[in-house]
């Protein structure tokens, strides 16, 4: 770990704290201190005490973020202020740095910020610091990193080696799979109310390479955790699981161990063919073996579909309707995306495919009804 030097002058350090990034500026807060503004108008009154100011967002915070950096930016000038030195990190600045760059921001860390992050504040009290656009540092050791405020579900694997074409995460915390020690995550929950996790796909914890479960691990876990006495849930959100993962080996132990009335996992597409083309790395039958095998086992299916994906046509969506039947028929639940190209990712330059008036009659009425739910409609309107 990299702490925060003592040997040099007080650095007056603030993060802009937001409903949208808790989990990553959890992470960070008890590393170096600081001050959290929940309030965007209580850091701008605060502005002129400030040496640092970081921001960690995604690409759908973009523009309200660049509306609060110009308004930085020029409460600077009318005040004649040299700081806050302005630091971004997060999914957006990690997959497009030099559009971070142009937004205002002095530095931009790419990736993991544990480390690096300290130690380029550690720099900063130095001295002037040139590069502008900075690896992050990958954790190697989860177990190194357990402090957490403001509290939130514990992070109890990273990193996916998977390659869907339209994630950011392999991108971001790379294709090696660390997990936190089942001994630490013990430790740290107990002073929880709901143990909650954050996690890729909760179902490869304990996996060498996250490929296939690894199930003495997972037991192991949850028999653990099941000890605590508090309600319990594994699988489902914040955090979700792959559906060739949803085995019966995998699912009684949700049964036997969890409280969990859901099982979340993205099937993404009903079209084996679109699957394969965004390097899914599962087929429809995984999805259909994982819907029957929760309705089996008595927990809900909720999942998780992306439309208007690059090349996709109106027979991908058709086959996507008639598996979000399917779910609708055993009861499950649908969240409903519309595609969103992210920087970073194999798609980033693409567009979204327009989707046609029959795809958006049939999901409006669902929608209506209530059996399906999302930001679609929200997004497609915006594209």
């Amino acid at each position: 770990m990299c702490p925060i030097s003592n040997t040099n002058r007080h650095f007056n350090i603030g993060f802009r704290l937001t409903s949208k990034n808790r989990y990553s500026i959890s992470k960070l807060y008890p590393l170096i201190g600081g001050i959290l503004f929940k309030n965007f108008n209580e850091l701008i009154n605060n502005i002129e005490h400030l040496d640092v100011l970081i921001y960690s967002f995604m690409t759908m915070q973009r523009d309200n973020v660049l509306e609060e950096i110009n308004k930085i930016i020029q409460t600077k000038k009318e005040k004649e202020l040299e700081n806050p030195i302005l630091i971004a990190g997060g999914p957006h600045p990690s997959g497009n740095p030099k559009d971070t760059i142009n937004m205002g921001f002095d530095y931009v860390i790419v990736g993991e910020g544990e480390i690096t992050l300290p130690r380029l504040i550690n720099k900063l009290k130095k001295e002037k610091v040139e590069e502008r656009i900075i690896i992050g540092e990958r954790v190697r050791n989860l177990d190194e990193y357990n402090k957490i405020y403001p509290m939130t579900p514990i992070e109890i694997t990273r990193g996916c080696p998977f390659n869907c074409r339209f994630c950011q995460t392999p991108q971001i915390f790379g294709k090696d799979v660390r997990h936190r020690s089942i001994e630490n995550i013990v430790k740290l929950v107990k002073n929880m109310g709901d143990l909650r996790f954050i996690t890729p796909n909760a179902f490869c914890y304990g996996s060498k390479n996250g490929l296939k479960p690894n199930i003495e691990k997972l037991e192991h876990l949850l028999r653990e955790l099941s000890k605590i006495k508090r309600r319990l849930f594994f699988g489902t959100f914040p955090s979700e699981v792959r559906p060739e993962f949803i085995k019966k080996e995998t699912i009684e132990l949700v049964v036997k161990y969890c409280d969990n009335k859901y099982l979340h996992f993205g099937a993404q597409s009903g079209s084996d063919e679109m699957l394969k083309y965004i390097r899914r790395g599962h087929t429809v039958d995984d999805v259909l073996n994982a819907i029957d095998l929760c309705v089996e086992y008595n927990l809900i299916p909720k999942v998780d579909f992306i439309f208007g994906f690059p090349n996709e046509n109106e027979f991908h969506r058709k086959e996507s309707i008639e598996l979000i039947k399917y779910i609708i028929k055993k009861n499950g639940k649908v969240h409903a995306h519309y595609f969103m190209p992210l920087p970073g990712t194999y798609f980033e330059n693409s567009s979204p495919t327009l989707l046609d008036k029959e795809t958006l009659k049939i999901l409006g009425k669902l929608s209506q009804k209530g059996l399906i739910s999302g930001s679609w409609g929200y997004q497609y309107m915006k594209c």
